[in-house]
């Protein structure tokens, strides 16, 4: 169904049904960008195209749920599909993550999809910028989405396999980008270091 629902409405369909995902609405994110990237391999869309639809959905899709979080902040925080899932315990922990390391916090939160949601809604509501939630959320959704879609472009006709699989795609998507990150910190905080100690900085 999901794939005669993509092929009759192409690109549109995508980028709509990958937006509404990350408003909550129940559909499987990961299965909607196998089948499309399945039927960039039968010839009915182009997959660099499907790439671009997919990104784009899923970044439009967080985007607006941020900002219906920053409107309406308790509320959200309330509705179901968060509560259920932010214990206190767990509400702690990702408001300390939140407070010490957003960028990290919120390209996590792209690929954990149980916990997503709680975390962009209180990303929102903790001060988290715009742009950093833009950047964070826009850069994780460009490593896992080729990726994605081209398990589903290469096992075309194996899609169950597939979707076994895109787990440890995304498993793979998130340890690049705690390595990134990582490395980013460690290159930031050395530079530092050693223009602190530069004698050229220091008095003449």
């Amino acid at each position: 169904m999901l794939q005669a629902l993509l092929s009759r409405f192409g690109y549109l369909a995508v980028l709509a049904l990958l937006a509404g995902a990350g408003l909550g609405v129940p559909i499987p994110e990961e299965a909607t960008q196998l089948a499309a990237g399945a039927l960039a391999h039968q010839g009915y869309l182009r997959l660099p195209l499907v790439i671009a639809a997919c990104w784009l959905g899923i970044v439009l899709g967080d985007l607006a749920f941020f900002l219906v979080a920053r409107r309406h902040g308790d509320r959200v925080l309330r509705t179901r599909m968060v509560a259920r899932v932010l214990t206190p315990e767990r509400r702690g922990r990702l408001e300390g993550h939140l407070a010490r390391h957003a960028f990290l916090s919120v390209a996590v939160a792209r690929h954990t999809s149980g916990l997503r949601l709680a975390a962009f809604a209180l990303a929102a509501t903790h001060g988290v910028r715009l742009r950093t939630f833009v950047l964070a959320d826009g850069l994780s959704a460009l490593v896992s989405v080729p990726l994605v879609v081209s398990v589903g472009y290469l096992f075309a006709h194996h899609l169950g396999t597939a979707e076994r699989g895109v787990r440890r795609v995304e498993l793979a998507v998130l340890g690049a980008v705690l390595l990134a990150v990582a490395v980013a910190a460690w290159v930031r905080r050395r530079r530092r270091v050693q223009a602190r100690g530069d004698p050229s900085t220091g008095p003449g």
